[in-house]
């Protein structure tokens, strides 16, 4: 008799934990906003970057260096 519960609740448990823990995962990441050097002025990329300030491999955008901020005074690199 005990065995029996303990094959119906063990599962049940188990089951009840993996969907708890699915819904505490984060699934989409938002991009950072991010600028770069245009002959008209700064100009925000669209869609946003997937850049941070954590390697040295420069962040680029179309080539040119991104930047997190408007005034083009903080450059981004690459996330890891």
């Amino acid at each position: 008799m005990k065995s029996k519960k303990f094959k119906f609740i063990l599962p049940a448990f188990a089951l009840l934990l993996a969907v708890s823990f699915a819904f505490a995962t984060e699934a989409i990441t938002e991009n950072r906003q991010g600028f770069i050097s245009t002959p008209s002025g700064p100009m925000e990329v669209p869609g946003g970057v997937d850049c941070d300030s954590t390697t040295d491999d420069a962040c680029l955008y179309l080539g040119q260096q991104v930047y997190g901020d408007i005034g083009l005074s903080n450059p981004l690199q690459k996330s890891q």
